[in-house]
C-alpha cells in the first residue's frame, strides 16, 4: 500500500534510505576538532575567495580549535550576521551568519539529518539530497498521470502556501518538535542557541540600505514578534523548515489521507479527482495550521482548479503531458539579455564613434550608397568583444536554458536565438551545450598560427591582425579586398606576413571596407605572454546594417 512514506515502506531496497541514529553507533564526538575540521572544508568550497573564509583561513587551526573549546565549555554564541537586500527575482531580505557560525550549522544540521531524514515524508522537497526543484517536478507530474489514470479522469489541484513562513515560525513550537527526537543533550543545546539567538540585533547592514525602509514590514526579521521568525539565508533555517512543516506532511499523509500531496519548502500541492474533498482538506489543513503550528495560509493560494488549467509550480506551468517555462522566468531572461546587448552591441545611423577607435563612417548619399537588391545600407553594427562580459553572459545563457530545458521550450529558445542574433557572435548552441566561440588563451607556437585560428573562426570578416605598431595578413587577400585596400604584397618574410599596413592607417581602411559592405574583425594585442607569445584576442567586429536594422548578408558578413 502506498502511503507515501517511502522511507519507512522500502528500508531493504531505498539507495535513499539514510538510517537513523542507533544507540552504541560510532559517530564522532560533536565537538571534536576531527568533526569541526571537517565540517569547516565543507563549509568553505565554491567560497574561498570572500572576505569571511579569507579571515578564517589565516589562522585555521587555531580557530577551530577555539570553536572547538567554546562548544566544550558551553560559552559559545553567535557572532554578529550580515544583513542585505536582494530584488530579483523579489525584494527579499537575507541575514547570512559568520562564516565561523556557518561551520557550527553544518556541525548541527549534519546530526540532524541522521534523526530527521528516515522521518521525512518521500515527496518532502527542498534542502535535501536529490530532492531539488527538478525531481519534484517530475514528481508532479507522475502525479498527474497517475492520479487522472493517464488522462483519462478529470484531476483537480489546490496549491497552498504558509504565509510569511520564515518570519512566522514560532521558536516554542520548533523546539519542543527537537525535544521530540532528539535526545543528543550537546545537539540540543546547540540547536537552542541557535534557535533562540536574535541575528537581527546588531547585524552588519550591507548593499542598498536604503532597500531595507522600502521592504513591507512583515517581510522583514528587524519587525518579527518576539520569538518567532528565522533567518533567510541560513543552512539551519532552511533544514529547520522542513523540521517544522514536517508536522504538517505526517498530518496530511496519516490523519487525511492525502495520496497525491507534494511540498517544496512552504509551498504545497495536493491532487485529487474531487473538488468536495479538496475543500474539506483546505479547510482541515487551515485548521491544523493555525492551531498546532501557530501558522496563517497565505489567502492568495486557495483556489481549487483543473489541472488541465495548468499548475504554476516552482518556475514552471505544469500540464497533463507538456510543461512550459513561467512568464516571468522568460520575460526576467529577456531583460538581461536586453541588457547584454546594450553593452556588446552597438547601432549607430551615419557616423559612429567606438569607445575603442575613433571611427566615423559617412556614406555618400542614398543614390551612392552600397544596396543588396532593394535593401539600402543605412549605418554600422558594433560588436564589442570583452572577455569578462562575456564570459556573465555565458553563465547567465547558461543557466536561463538549463531551467528551459526541463520545459517543453524547443520553440521558445530557437526564438530568443532569432531575436538575440548576437549570441551566435559568442557563442555556439548545439546538443543542449553552450560552447564558446572564440577561446582567448588557445596556446600558439607562431604569430601566424595565432592570425590562422583568428580567420577560421570569421572566416565571412576580414580581419585585422595586430603586430606592434602594424596590422598584417598571413592568407592571400582577394582582389576585391586587395583593390580596396591597395597593399603591396611583401615578399620573403620570415614570419610568413603577405600584406601589411601601419596602425596610423587603421580608420581609413575601416571606413574603405564597411563602406564597400564588407565585415570587420579587428585582432589586437595585449600586454600578457603566453609562452613567449604575446596573446591577441579579439576587439570589436564591425558590419553593415541594412535600412531594416539589420546586419547585411554579403560573403564577407557573418
Amino acid at each position: 500500500m502506498d502511503n507515501g512514506n517511502v522511507n519507512n515502506d522500502n528500508k531493504g531496497n531505498n539507495n535513499n534510505y539514510a538510517w537513523p541514529v542507533r544507540l552504541g553507533e560510532c559517530l564522532p564526538p560533536l565537538f571534536s576538532f576531527e568533526n569541526l575540521y571537517r565540517c569547516y572544508l565543507k563549509c568553505r568550497k565554491n567560497k574561498r575567495n570572500t572576505m569571511n573564509v579569507l579571515k578564517f583561513e589565516i589562522n585555521a587551526e587555531e580557530n577551530i580549535f577555539t570553536l572547538s573549546e567554546q562548544l566544550f565549555m558551553g560559552t559559545y554564541m553567535p557572532s554578529r550576521s550580515v544583513c542585505f537586500i536582494v530584488e530579483k527575482p523579489k525584494m527579499r531580505e537575507i541575514i547570512a551568519a559568520d562564516f565561523r557560525d556557518r561551520i557550527v550549522h553544518h556541525v548541527l544540521v549534519e546530526r540532524l539529518e541522521r534523526i530527521f531524514e528516515p522521518i521525512f515524508i518521500h515527496d518532502s522537497y527542498a534542502c535535501r539530497k536529490g530532492k531539488g526543484v527538478h525531481k519534484a517536478l517530475e514528481r508532479v507530474k507522475e502525479f498527474i498521470i497517475k492520479g487522472s489514470r493517464n488522462g483519462n479522469d478529470k484531476l483537480f489541484f489546490l496549491h497552498l502556501d504558509i504565509k510569511n513562513f520564515f518570519m512566522t515560525m514560532d521558536k516554542e513550537v520548533l523546539y519542543r518538535i527537537l525535544q521530540k527526537k532528539v535526545k543528543d543533550k550537546n545537539a540540543l543545546w546547540l540547536a537552542k542557541i541557535i534557535i533562540f539567538h536574535n541575528p537581527a540585533e546588531n547585524c552588519i547592514i550591507k548593499g542598498k540600505k536604503y532597500l531595507i525602509k522600502t521592504l513591507p514590514p512583515h517581510k522583514s526579521l528587524f519587525n518579527a514578534k518576539p520569538k518567532t521568525g528565522v533567518p533567510v539565508g541560513n543552512l539551519t533555517s532552511q533544514f529547520f523548515a522542513n523540521v517544522y512543516l514536517n508536522e504538517l506532511d505526517q498530518y496530511v499523509k496519516h490523519a487525511l489521507k492525502c495520496k497525491y500531496y507534494l511540498r517544496y519548502c512552504d509551498d504545497f500541492l495536493i491532487l485529487d479527482c474531487s473538488t468536495e474533498r479538496l475543500e474539506q482538506v483546505r479547510g482541515d489543513i487551515e485548521n491544523f495550521v493555525t492551531e498546532q503550528l501557530r501558522l496563517a495560509l497565505n489567502e492568495k493560494y486557495r483556489s481549487i482548479l483543473p489541472v488541465s488549467n495548468g499548475i504554476d509550480f516552482l518556475g514552471y506551468v505544469i500540464r497533463g503531458h507538456y510543461t512550459l517555462a513561467r512568464r516571468r522566468v522568460v520575460n526576467n531572461m529577456k531583460t538581461k539579455l536586453k541588457m547584454y546587448k546594450k553593452s556588446l552591441v552597438v547601432e549607430q545611423q551615419e557616423g559612429i564613434c567606438s569607445d575603442l577607435f575613433p571611427i566615423v563612417w559617412h556614406s555618400k548619399g542614398r543614390n551612392s550608397s552600397l544596396s543588396k537588391g532593394k535593401r539600402i545600407v543605412t549605418g554600422v553594427q558594433i560588436i564589442k568583444y570583452e572577455c569578462s562580459v562575456i564570459e556573465t553572459l555565458r553563465a547567465t545563457i547558461s543557466s536561463y536554458f538549463g531551467h528551459l530545458g526541463w520545459a517543453d521550450s524547443y520553440r521558445l529558445k530557437a526564438k530568443i536565438l532569432k531575436r538575440y542574433s548576437f549570441l551566435n557572435e559568442y557563442f555556439v548552441f548545439m546538443n543542449g551545450k553552450i560552447r564558446p566561440l572564440c577561446r582567448w588563451k588557445q596556446d600558439f607556437y607562431s604569430v601566424k598560427s595565432q592570425y590562422i585560428y583568428y580567420a577560421s573562426l570569421f572566416k565571412n570578416s576580414v580581419i585585422l591582425f595586430q603586430v606592434g605598431k602594424f596590422y598584417e595578413f598571413y592568407d592571400d587577400l582577394s582582389d576585391e579586398i586587395n583593390g580596396i585596400l591597395k597593399l603591396k604584397e611583401i615578399k620573403d618574410s620570415r614570419r610568413g606576413v603577405k600584406y601589411g599596413f601601419p596602425y596610423t592607417m587603421l580608420n581609413k581602411n575601416i571606413n574603405k571596407l564597411i563602406n564597400q559592405g564588407i565585415s570587420v574583425v579587428i585582432i589586437n594585442e595585449t600586454n600578457r605572454y603566453v609562452f613567449k607569445l604575446k596573446e591577441r584576442i579579439p576587439v570589436i567586429k564591425i558590419g553593415v546594417l541594412l535600412c531594416r536594422g539589420e546586419p547585411m548578408c554579403s560573403p564577407y558578413l557573418q
